[in-house]
């Protein structure tokens, strides 16, 4: 019987259970046996596997996280293992390995095609940094996440008079704080897009309390400030009150928003396609609603999909200074 592999790769994000059930129901449609690893690149080089079936996803569909694991592997940095996993695939004769996952995954599954394997790569990760696709799955759902949490803790700063300095995940980018800072009509956003220095976001700041906004929100993406510590000087220097709040793994989890739902369906039946049709070594992306492939060479070596447009209309809305003549 012909096989496809499949793996959920990385950070898990939500619509993973959802584009796995959706690979392994398009599997058996188009009379494939679908081979699972087990937390992603590691369970490849272990053989870590098991054959996956309708009856095994039938109830994951809504559900967060990824049923069979998903995982980091620092052992997939080493042109060794990267050997081992492509002869374990090989010996097991699959047409095809499907990598769900973001942009660090890409990397790894290029390695694979470099050494024969067919790889097949779905994006997948909250931090929307995949750059061959302007939406990868689970990022819609963590800004909803990120922005129903900003709402809450703005709710509760205004009533007490106080700055927020809240921290978004994000990895290297900051799509998550950008789009959750606009939906929740937050003042201020920091994005290593634009990174701003003490000085900028302390003038920002100002510039609020000055024209009114006793109580700024202040979105950061992460792995830029220690935001506690960057919240006690605020307190100091302002001689006003002022909390961190770090989101962290509540942008994860819960249920999968429904487009991250439908793109994760499209994104799987794409994928058994392209397969089917012999296609090899490609990125499946979106572009304008409209499913595209990009060679997986090509992909891993795109630049960022950060909306700088969205970026300067954030600006323009918050900086005070715009609005008195």
């Amino acid at each position: 019987m012909k096989k496809i592999g499949v793996i959920t790769s990385g950070g898990d994000a939500p619509g993973m259970n959802a584009c796995l059930k959706t690979v392994v129901e398009m599997s058996h449609n188009y009379g494939y046996e679908c081979i699972a690893f087990r937390r992603a690149y590691r369970g490849v080089i272990t053989n870590d596997y098991f054959t996956i079936t309708k009856a095994d996803v039938n109830s994951i569909f809504n559900i967060g996280g990824s049923l069979i694991y998903s995982a980091r592997c620092k052992e997939f940095l080493e042109q060794k293992y990267k050997e081992i996993a492509a002869n374990n695939i090989n010996a097991l004769g699959l047409k095809a390995l499907i990598v769900i996952g973001g942009n660090g995954s890409y990397i790894g599954a290029q390695s694979l095609a470099k050494l024969g394997v067919n790889v097949i790569c779905i994006p997948a990760t909250i931090d929307n940094d995949v750059h061959s696709t302007t939406e990868s799955i689970g990022f819609d759902s963590a800004v909803n996440n990120a922005t129903d949490m900003i709402d809450n803790i703005k709710q509760t700063m205004q009533a007490n008079e106080r700055i927020s300095i809240i921290e978004c995940m994000g990895r290297h980018g900051g799509s998550i704080a950008l789009y959750s800072a606009m939906a929740s009509q937050a003042d201020i956003v920091a994005v290593p897009e634009d990174p701003l220095d003490k000085e900028h976001i302390y003038r920002f700041i100002r510039d609020q309390l000055n024209y009114g906004n006793s109580s700024p929100t202040v979105v950061v993406a992460e792995k830029q400030y220690d935001v506690y510590a960057l919240s006690k000087e605020i307190e100091r220097d302002f001689n006003h009150e002022c909390r961190a709040v770090i989101l962290g793994y509540m942008q994860r989890g819960g249920r999968p928003t429904v487009k991250d739902r439908m793109l994760a369906i499209r994104y799987g039946v794409a994928a058994i396609e392209l397969i089917d049709a012999g296609e090899k070594n490609l990125a499946i992306g979106l572009d304008n609603d409209r499913i595209i492939t990009t060679p997986i060479d090509k992909a891993v070596q795109m630049q960022t999909n950060f909306r700088q447009d969205l970026y300067e209309a954030f600006k323009l809305l918050n900086n005070p200074r715009n609005k008195v003549k």
